[in-house]
């Protein structure tokens, strides 16, 4: 099976990094460069297991480069994952508005009506299996490592499973104390960054020209946006408008060794002063993006 999710750790061993399989410190890859190291050990897992699209999930925090690093405070990361539900394609009373036929993005709210899927993801997280409707997806066990206050803030609606399971997900449809935002002088990604000519939906991807290339594409946020307890977690808009949840690298570390987080993984939200700051990027207008 492809697509699982490792824990591993890294040390410095002289002018090289090591990155290795945190129960299986045979298992490793080496170099100068750590994202390689990294590269390299996916590559001795897939030699060793036949999975050729692992995801590491790494202990201890990855070096950062000073032009990241000066971004990197407060410290927060995002819960991502590498598996998907299925279920049947843009099903009935979800958006109040239904679905746009350009670009086949909800029209208007999100209702109370519950997903409804075939298959959920191994591990604890996912999303739906949709272009324009990807819902963040979490587990009933992922969902009782947060406090009830955190719970309530996430606006969880229960996915309906076409089977008898075990385990529930729920999507997470809270409203957003955050919202993620371009960069003044960024690269903008060309395939990824557009805006639907008929709703107005507009998805963006760029990078920081402070940022050296193993950092393209990162996620962005303004300082001046935060919300003042940054002790609990809570729901931030992506780049795409879906719901997703924040947390501070503090807080993932004291949870991110839970056998409950399974298939989690987390990636840094780095964060600009205003100056820097492109709340509405200007992108391709797209008059038929399905």
């Amino acid at each position: 099976m492809e697509g699982n999710t490792y824990p591993a750790r890294w040390k410095k061993q002289g002018d090289k990094f090591l990155v290795y399989l945190d129960d299986d410190k045979s298992v490793k890859g080496s170099d100068i460069d750590f994202e390689t190291a990294c590269e390299e050990l996916c590559l001795e897992i897939c030699d060793r297991y036949a999975d050729g699209e692992a995801i590491l999930n790494l202990l201890r925090e990855p070096p950062q480069p000073s032009g990241v690093s000066k971004y990197a405070n407060p410290a927060l990361v995002k819960l991502s994952w590498n598996e998907a539900a299925e279920g049947q394609k843009w099903q009935d009373g979800l958006f109040e508005g239904g679905y746009c036929e350009a670009c086949r993005g909800g029209i208007g709210k999100r209702t109370s009506k519950s997903l409804t899927a075939e298959n959920f993801p191994r591990g604890n997280i996912g999303d739906f299996n949709q272009i324009m409707f990807s819902p963040l997806l979490l587990s009933e066990d992922l969902l009782n490592l947060f406090t009830d206050s955190e719970r309530g803030s996430f606006g969880l609606i229960e996915v309906i499973s076409t089977k008898k399971r075990k385990k529930r997900f729920f999507e997470v449809n809270g409203e957003a104390n955050l919202k993620q935002v371009g960069v003044k002088g960024g690269k903008y990604n060309s395939l990824a960054s557009w805006e639907c000519q008929s709703c107005g939906h507009k998805s963006f991807s760029c990078s920081h020209p402070d940022m050296p290339d193993n950092y393209k594409y990162s996620d962005f946020c303004s300082k001046s946006d935060l919300p003042s307890d940054l002790s609990k977690a809570f729901v931030i808009e992506d780049n795409v408008g879906r719901k997703m949840i924040c947390l501070s690298l503090k807080q993932w570390k004291l949870i991110n060794n839970h056998k409950n987080v399974k298939g989690v993984t987390a990636d840094r939200l780095y964060v600009l002063p205003d100056d820097q700051v492109e709340r509405n990027p200007s992108v391709r207008i797209e008059a038929n993006a399905n």
